[in-house]
């Protein structure tokens, strides 16, 4: 797969677009001798490709949810509405996470990049990590290299104990491969994950199927509005993205209200959120450090006192 190949495809209409993703799952479903389940979270868009495997594959798909209990109390109301649903739940919580591993922020990628450069003793992963391996990947953004010496973490461990791990443990316990609404245009770690495998992934490590890869979010509103989809109320609230609450991934690009949102409308869960700490350091202080806009910022890299 190529990035034009992908461009080429985003153009698709509409039809061809619901076409390849049933189609998709329908070859995934057979690969995998019928054993799949969908992982919805809630959104629109894992709704939707629920909708489609349901629709037009197999309309008694298992659809399971992870209830983090840092998701809005609008969206696990909402999911709560779906049928042959089970909810998984992950063995620890958010703050413990935070305490050991730090806070999520910037992105998946550059967070875990921050930590490995923070913690690594091997030279040549820190020389990666500072000024990027074969063809410059791998490397930290120079905005955000100035995180190495902070007083805290940050960290991309919590997606991995809150999410990833529950659906594992489901994997084992049941044997059934999931079927994923994500897209490949939603950030680079995706496209990356297309390039290599496609809408199909078969690794041994990795057995999913990510029927919305070519999707873009417009396509998705247009077949909520096509079928009549119903959605989680949170959207017509003035937030885009679903997910847990405290998550600060993405909330340093310019025009991010998330924050703001959540102490207007969830002020106790706000103030809950802003005091957990990692090495002493709360939430409010690392935000703040970061230069990052949200209703309690100050100084943009503040000094942090011990």
């Amino acid at each position: 797969m190529t990035v034009e190949e992908l461009k080429y495809r985003q153009g698709w209409t509409l039809e061809q677009k619901i076409d390849h993703a049933a189609g998709a799952v329908s070859v995934f479903r057979e690969k995998v001798q019928g054993k799949i389940y969908c992982s919805v979270s809630g959104g629109k868009d894992s709704e939707v490709m629920l909708d489609i495997t349901r629709r037009f594959v197999d309309k008694n798909a298992l659809a399971v949810f992870c209830n983090t209990g840092n998701e809005y109390p609008e969206v696990v109301k909402f999911v709560r509405q779906t049928g042959n649903l089970i909810t998984v739940r992950p063995d620890i919580q958010i703050k413990q996470i935070i305490e050991k591993y730090g806070f999520p922020l910037i992105s998946k990628e550059q967070s875990r990049y921050i930590n490995q450069a923070k913690h690594t003793k091997s030279e040549k992963l820190l020389h990666i990590r500072l000024y990027g391996g074969e063809k410059g990947i791998g490397k930290i953004s120079e905005r955000w290299k100035f995180l190495i010496d902070a007083p805290f973490d940050v960290s991309e461990k919590c997606c991995t104990y809150l999410k990833r791990k529950p659906f594992e443990k489901f994997h084992r316990e049941s044997g059934l491969f999931p079927v994923i609404g994500t897209m490949a245009g939603e950030s680079r770690l995706r496209l990356q994950k297309w390039l290599k495998h496609g809408c199909n992934s078969f690794e041994s490590n990795m057995i999913a199927s990510y029927p919305l890869s070519i999707w873009t979010e417009n396509d998705v509103w247009a077949y909520i509005r096509r079928f009549n989809l119903p959605y989680s109320p949170i959207y017509d609230m003035g937030i885009r993205r679903t997910g847990c609450m405290v998550c600060g991934f993405g909330c340093c690009v310019k025009g991010d209200r998330r924050f703001y949102f959540l102490k207007e409308h969830k002020p106790k869960i706000y103030s809950h959120f802003m005091q957990m700490k990692n090495n002493g350091v709360t939430y409010r202080e690392a935000l703040r450090f970061c230069g990052i806009d949200f209703p309690d910022a100050i100084n943009r890299q503040m000094k942090i006192e011990f």
